[in-house]
């Protein structure tokens, strides 16, 4: 099963119910678990269905439709008929509403920013280190491995980057922008081939606040240190296992 078939498998599932437990949803389930994007989809399809089915607890019973419904199951006759068929419609368009309601209200806002940003690729280092596209210590290989399959291939190193060993790259995805991933090791004592220094590039289209150009900005989370500048079309977000002043040995 891959993120699509998960993903399609998912948009029937309905939080709250025996879904849970349910074994056409269980392979599905258990590969959102293992992918960090279709995880953050499945969260928000949850909250979705957890709020509209809130607002459909909210409506208040007409007053008499009891009787209402009653005494349309017990009349005879096309008008009757017609009847059953007018409050059916009028329920379908009202349902049709709500979802739709839900669907503009209801969805959460997508946090564009810097720090969003930078908080989702530390969770893709630390939490679920994913298996690179192309493993290789060569910075040559991996530029043209990035320019030749849609990642940002016009992206410049800093001259502290230059030195150290490359380790490999992948592309990801943020929020329908591509972002191309570098992995290096610096050469830090003990780090032996282990990567300690990711360099993540985006267009700056795809953040709601990019920083400044060319004027790197140190910040910490997660337990990384991040340096992130902007040159051009891009922005560029370092991150380092180490303290800023082993970072800034790499810009």
């Amino acid at each position: 099963m891959d993120r699509t078939a998960a993903k399609q498998t998912l948009a029937l599932y309905r939080p709250g119910t025996a879904d849970e437990f349910d074994a056409d949803f269980a392979e599905a389930l258990e590969f959102a678990k293992r992918d960090p994007e279709l995880a953050r989809w499945f969260e928000e399809h949850c909250a979705l269905c957890a709020a509209v089915r809130a607002k459909f607890e909210q409506i208040p019973v007409p007053e008499g439709l009891k009787e209402q419904i009653v005494s349309e199951q017990r009349a005879r006759g096309l008008i009757a008929s017609q009847s059953r068929a007018a409050l059916i419609a009028v329920c379908a368009v009202i349902i049709l509403l709500l979802l739709a309601l839900g669907a503009l209200y209801l969805r959460p806002t997508e946090d564009r920013s810097l720090a969003a940003f930078g908080g989702r690729m530390a969770g893709t280092v630390l939490r679920a280190y994913p298996k690179m596209d192309l493993e290789t210590n060569s910075l040559a290989a991996i530029h043209e491995y990035l320019a030749q399959n849609g990642g940002q291939g016009d992206y410049v190193l800093p001259k502290g980057l230059e030195t150290a060993s490359g380790t490999g790259c992948k592309i990801l995805s943020w929020h329908g922008k591509r972002v191309s991933m570098v992995c290096f090791n610096s050469g830090k004592k003990g780090t032996a081939n282990t990567p300690d220094l990711f360099l993540f590039i985006i267009e700056r289209s795809g953040l709601s606040n990019p920083p400044l150009m060319k004027s790197a900005q140190v910040a910490h989370m997660s337990g990384l240190t991040t340096a992130s500048w902007s040159s051009g079309r891009l922005t560029y977000v370092l991150e380092g296992m180490g303290d800023e002043a082993f970072l800034l040995n790499f810009l």
